[in-house]
């Protein structure tokens, strides 16, 4: 444990306690820093506590919890996933061919109402919009996967922070903050680190 005095009495407005000393901070974005930063998600590790601090525009979550109550801490690596060529390729013949399938189909059939200023017929041009918009879901539900993620888990607690910050700084983190804790005796709750790495 670090017992090296600390000069903060403060990590975002939250004052430490007597004797307290901040071991390490976790910016979501930036990842280990030396001081709190000003703004955004940040996790403190002291010898008496986790400090979780959000700070969004107008919103502030405060949460704070007993460092010798962790239980587990988790890393969870999980890279955002591309399409390929051929991806995108099947997505765009696709979409071309239930528009060109669908549109004329359901033009001989609907009576002509013409959009006047894109001569296009109604049925079409709704046609087109649903198309585009389906391929946007697709496309944000295989691009958007991901990412990594900090889990602490308590008796009877447990906070996630979804972070950019690059996960070599999420182990030592992680390993800091199971260092705070006192040695556990014997039992069946041991502290553990895990990580989760990508499928």
């Amino acid at each position: 444990m670090d017992n090296t005095p600390s000069f903060l009495s403060h990590v975002r407005g939250v004052e430490l306690l007597p004797g307290e000393n901040v071991a390490a901070f976790l910016d979501a974005e930036r990842g280990l820093t030396v001081e709190p930063t000003p703004a955004g998600r940040l996790l403190a590790a002291t010898n008496r506590r986790v400090i979780s601090v959000m700070e969004e525009g107008p919103t502030r979550v405060v949460q704070m919890f007993g460092a010798d109550t962790v239980t587990a801490v988790s890393v969870r690596n999980d890279p955002r996933r591309g399409l390929s060529w051929k991806q995108w390729g099947t997505l765009l013949v696709g979409g071309v061919v239930a528009y060109l399938l669908l549109a004329y189909w359901l033009v001989d059939r609907l009576p002509d109402v013409i959009i006047p200023v894109i001569n296009l017929h109604a049925m079409a041009a709704v046609l087109m919009v649903l198309i585009v918009l389906l391929a946007w879901i697709i496309w944000r539900s295989l691009t958007d996967a991901g990412g990594n993620l900090v889990r602490i888990d308590g008796w009877n607690w447990s906070v996630e922070v979804p972070c950019t910050a690059d996960n070599a700084d999420l182990i030592a983190f992680a390993g800091i903050l199971l260092r705070l804790r006192p040695v556990p005796g014997p039992g069946p709750e041991q502290t553990r680190l895990r990580e989760i790495g990508a499928a």
